[in-house]
């Protein structure tokens, strides 16, 4: 039996957004062999403004956001017709799953819960060299983390920040130089409370051509002794210069 089979969706709702300028309208529902794709729109007569979209199942009470998902949802989504969010419904809930699941789609307006000053001009971040970050927002009750990603793979984290509106960050000699990285900051007791910072290049804080330049400078001189100089003259055959001697 196919998953296709197995699940049947017994509901599908979105939460009321807030403000009288929204819509948010699920337009279809379609089962993609083992994955669900689901449509909507959402139209906000204020320029510039974006959401938090997140999908629930019934499996948990809706509790927590499905996490085998792609498409539009997350932060700052953008509003916009025939948004579209896939549901990998069989990695999610197992290939031997089979009953009914509710979703929801939930839509609220993205607020930062902390914003960032002067991250912008962090274009290039060194290894090893420390960075002053500042923020304001929050509360003295938030505990922060602080993940660096490589596009969506997390790297490492830093736990346990105190929301003091500034951290010196080194990024370790171990991460790999390159583009694509930024810093996921999250309360850790509250899952939706997120914000990312801008994308900026890991370089390293010496380049490897300064680092080789010695070694290269001593494999010339090692070359040049091993030669027996620069004379010509094969090696073994150097000729030994008579000793000085005295005048009386």
């Amino acid at each position: 039996m196919t998953m296709k089979k197995k699940i049947l969706i017994i509901l599908l709702s979105c939460t009321a957004l807030a403000m009288r300028a929204q819509e948010f309208t699920i337009k279809k529902v379609e089962l993609d062999g083992t994955k669900i794709n689901v449509y909507y729109d959402l139209v906000d007569s204020i320029a510039g403004r974006s959401y938090t979209i997140n999908i629930y199942s019934s499996r948990d009470n809706f509790i927590a956001p499905l996490a085998k998902v792609t498409g539009d949802l997350g932060l700052e989504v953008r509003p916009g017709g025939n948004r579209k969010i896939t549901w990998n419904a069989q990695e999610e809930l197992g290939a031997t799953f089979e009953g009914k699941v509710g979703l929801e789609v939930r839509g609220r307006l993205y607020i930062p819960f902390v914003r960032f000053s002067g991250f912008e001009d962090y274009k290039v971040l060194k290894r090893g060299k420390p960075y002053q970050l500042i923020w304001s927002g929050g509360t003295r009750q938030n505990v922060l983390n602080f993940d660096l990603y490589k596009n969506d793979e997390k790297i490492y984290t830093i736990p346990n920040v105190a929301n003091v509106g500034n951290h010196e960050v080194i990024i370790p000699t171990s991460v790999k130089p390159g583009i694509g990285y930024k810093f996921k900051i999250s309360d850790s007791k509250n899952k939706d409370e997120v914000v990312y910072t801008s994308s900026f290049m890991i370089k390293r804080k010496v380049p490897l051509l300064v680092k080789l330049l010695p070694v290269l400078g001593l494999g010339a001189a090692a070359t040049l002794l091993s030669s027996g100089g620069s004379s010509g003259t094969p090696k073994g055959q150097e000729s030994i210069v008579d000793p000085l001697i005295p005048i009386r």
